[in-house]
C-alpha cells in the first residue's frame, strides 16, 4: 500500500524568524501591497517525527522515514537523502491509522524504500525499520491566510510557531517561522517570486531557509560543545579589551 509522489519545490519558500513576535510586520504587507489581500482560512496543527535507528542505519543508506500527523490524517513518510537538496522530490507516502506504529506498516514501507531506489539495498531493511526509534520531533500551529491579486494569482501563507526536540542530544528549540505555497498554475510564478522578493525587501525580520527541515531541525538542536562555547566567550572578552586598549 502507498503511493509515490513527486513533489516540485520551485513553488514553495521557507522562513525563519529573527524576532519575537514577527507576524504583525508580515500581515501589514496588505496595506503596503494594495494590489493583494490577506484572506484567513484558519488554525492548522501539525507534527512530523523523524526515525532511524541510533547510530542512524537508514539516513546512511539515503532513506528519511518520517511520520506525520496533521489533524486526524496520518501517514509515513519515505525521501531519499539525495533528492532532499534537488528541486524535484519523490516521495513514498503511506496513509496509517491514528494509533498505528511503524513497527505495524514495516512491510509496507520496506516495498516503498526499495521501490525508490534503482540499485539494491544490501541491509536488512524490516529488521532496521522495527527497530527504529524517534531521533528528532517537530510540533507545528500555525494560522493559514490565503494570498489573493487581482491577476488571479493565488497562495497560501503559513505563519508558524514550531517546536524542535532532539531525542539523542535532548535539545528542544522554538522558534516561529513562515511557508509561502503557490496555489496555481507555473505561470504565476513570476509574480510568486515577485511576492517574495517583497517580504525579503519589507520584512528584514525573516530570512529565508534553504535548508530541508530534517537538516535543519538536526542544526537547531545539535549537541552544544560547552567547551568551545566558554572559549569563544574568553575570545570575544580578549578581542574587546585589545579594542580597548588600542592594540
Amino acid at each position: 500500500m502507498g503511493k509515490f509522489v513527486e513533489l516540485q519545490k520551485y513553488d514553495i519558500v521557507k522562513y525563519e524568524a529573527l524576532t519575537d513576535k514577527p507576524f504583525a510586520k508580515i500581515l501589514s504587507l496588505e496595506n503596503k501591497l494594495k494590489f493583494y489581500r490577506f484572506q484567513f482560512v484558519g488554525p492548522v496543527r501539525a507534527s512530523e517525527t523523524f526515525y532511524d535507528t541510533p547510530n542512524d542505519i537508514l539516513y546512511k543508506a539515503g532513506i528519511v522515514l518520517s511520520r506525520i500527523q496533521e489533524d486526524d490524517r496520518v501517514f509515513f513518510k519515505v525521501e531519499q537523502v539525495s533528492s532532499l537538496k534537488s528541486k524535484t522530490q519523490k516521495v513514498f507516502s503511506h496513509k496509517v491509522g491514528v494509533k498505528d506504529t511503524i513497527k505495524d506498516h514495516s512491510f509496507y514501507l520496506v516495498d516503498g524504500i526499495r521501490a525508490m531506489f534503482n540499485t539494491p539495498i544490501y541491509i536488512d531493511l524490516e529488521n532496521v525499520i522495527k527497530n527504529a526509534v524517534p531521533k528528532i520531533s517537530i510540533s507545528i500551529m500555525a494560522n493559514v491566510y490565503k494570498i489573493i491579486s487581482g491577476s488571479g494569482f493565488r497562495a497560501y501563507m503559513c505563519l508558524e510557531t514550531q517546536k524542535y526536540e532532539n531525542f539523542e542530544t535532548k535539545r528542544q528549540h522554538k522558534s516561529d517561522g513562515m511557508t509561502i505555497k503557490l496555489d496555481g498554475p507555473t505561470q504565476y510564478l513570476p509574480e510568486f517570486n515577485s511576492f517574495n522578493d517583497n517580504i525579503k525587501k519589507y520584512c528584514k525580520e525573516f530570512i529565508e531557509v534553504n535548508d530541508n527541515v530534517y537538516e535543519h531541525a538536526k542544526k537547531l538542536t545539535k549537541k552544544v560543545d560547552t567547551k568551545q562555547i566558554k572559549l569563544d566567550k574568553k575570545k570575544a572578552k580578549e578581542k574587546i579589551a585589545n579594542f580597548k586598549n588600542g592594540e
